[in-house]
């Protein structure tokens, strides 16, 4: 259930990449439907998924992209595994972040797609020894977009990050005054620019040809928190930073209500077995202050019995209630 909503507002899964793993075992294909009214607007939003591709309908129009769906249907899911955020590798981080950026800001979906391809390139450029003269081109494209991205990563971050320390500062008091910023082999300071990148590219031109691929860009790059001045995951506990990662779904959902004027829906699989009681109640709060509709999952009902939640029951695979 909460996968299917998931894929509805992202054209995804956050489970898995494999698209057939989401097609019931010896179906053609897998269909997705909901409808809600939202700001007396009626919504129909339907899915299909194919071995090969999937097809979007929006009140029943086929659309080619998700894009319109991002500010109507925002939705963030809470699993054990995402409050690890700050635990794995920087590639988990830049992933979760890049596509939180794309849903805040539309263009940088655009040109992390032509980076990520401008990348490709010029890699294989330089694998194959190529000459210098024949990368200009590719180098002045990947100038371009590299500071593009840059740029809309540190706004987004200064954006999230005044609601990230107020709801950080709502779950819990063992954590406060913790601040991040991007890190990577090109300065953030001063603010980089097309020549500059170009300079430093330059820089490590020999290196490059050597090792063959490219060793500058936001594809090298990291979120990194600190709290009083060292990284956050070598002093905080994973109980501190699994709050630190709920409070970071929480401020993404301020900033969406801020751009939107809705809340997103919340989806919560079994994040009791994650947080004690006094911060599940603290997060169950949260989201009660802001209005959000929210789906959880649970082993455990006794846990939510304070809640006043339609409740479903689903035993070997059937639903009983």
């Amino acid at each position: 259930l909460l996968e299917s909503l998931y894929f509805l507002a992202h054209g995804r899964s956050f489970r898995t990449r494999d698209r057939l793993s989401v097609i019931g075992s010896g179906a053609q294909q897998a269909k997705i439907t909901a409808h809600w009214i939202q700001n007396d607007l009626d919504h129909r939003l339907g899915c299909r998924i194919f071995p090969e591709g999937r097809e979007l309908l929006w009140n029943g129009k086929s659309q080619a992209h998700w894009t319109k769906v991002y500010g109507i249907l925002r939705v963030l899911i809470f699993t054990p595994e995402s409050t690890g955020l700050f635990r794995t590798a920087p590639a988990s981080r830049r992933r979760y972040f890049d596509q939180a950026i794309g849903n805040y800001f539309p263009e940088y979906e655009k040109y992390l797609s032509r980076y990520q391809r401008v990348l490709r390139q010029r890699n294989q450029m330089l694998q194959n020894r190529t000459p210098p003269t024949w990368r200009i081109p590719y180098d002045e494209q990947w100038a371009d977009l590299t500071a593009r991205i840059m740029e809309l990563r540190q706004n987004y971050l200064e954006d999230l990050m005044p609601y990230w320390t107020e709801r950080l500062g709502g779950l819990t008091t063992s954590v406060s005054g913790i601040t991040a910023r991007w890190e990577g082999p090109i300065p953030q300071k001063p603010k980089p620019t097309t020549q500059s990148l170009l300079e430093l590219l330059a820089a490590v031109a020999e290196e490059e040809s050597r090792i063959g691929h490219t060793r500058l860009g936001p594809h090298r790059e990291d979120l990194v928190l600190y709290w009083q001045e060292r990284p956050l995951r070598e002093v905080a506990s994973q109980g501190q930073q699994r709050l630190v990662a709920i409070a970071l779904k929480l401020a993404e959902a301020d900033l969406f209500r801020r751009r939107h004027g809705h809340a997103p829906v919340f989806l919560l699989d079994d994040v009791g077995s994650e947080l004690d009681p006094q911060h599940l109640a603290s997060l169950l709060k949260s989201l009660k202050t802001m209005a959000s509709q929210t789906v959880l999952t649970t082993a455990h009902p006794g846990e939510y019995s304070a809640l006043e939640a339609k409740t479903f029951t689903l035993e070997a695979g059937n639903w009983l209630s």
